[in-house]
């Protein structure tokens, strides 16, 4: 289990506005909000894999209130142009992971 991370960029901000929907294996890309951005893609964490037990998930990402595209969501092009890649990575990977574990524990 992930411990909790204090994040001088907002970490919040994802929480409030993306949503990771676990997808299987092979994942979803083209329900994902992120599908026609690839600069923003490239930064965010999608796949989740347990070593351990050779288990693999993978997510996508959909915004939490309908947007038409990324280039007209102008919070989304803010928070992603003025946060550096690795912190992305870093608090996708987390809040994906949390996913994928409720997921796990919904399951069982």
């Amino acid at each position: 289990m992930t411990r909790a991370k204090e994040y001088k960029y907002k970490k919040n901000w994802f929480k409030n506005n993306l949503v990771a929907i676990p997808a299987g294996v092979c994942g979803n890309c083209s329900a994902c909000v992120f599908r026609n951005a690839l600069a923003y893609c490239k930064n965010m964490a999608c796949t989740y894999y347990d070593g351990e037990n050779d288990f693999i998930e993978s997510v996508y990402w959909r915004g939490v209130q309908t947007h038409a595209s990324v280039s007209m969501w102008p919070e989304l092009r803010n928070f992603f142009d003025t946060t550096p890649a690795p912190k992305i990575r870093e608090i996708s990977n987390d809040i994906m992971t949390k996913s994928v574990l409720e997921k796990i524990q919904k399951t069982r």
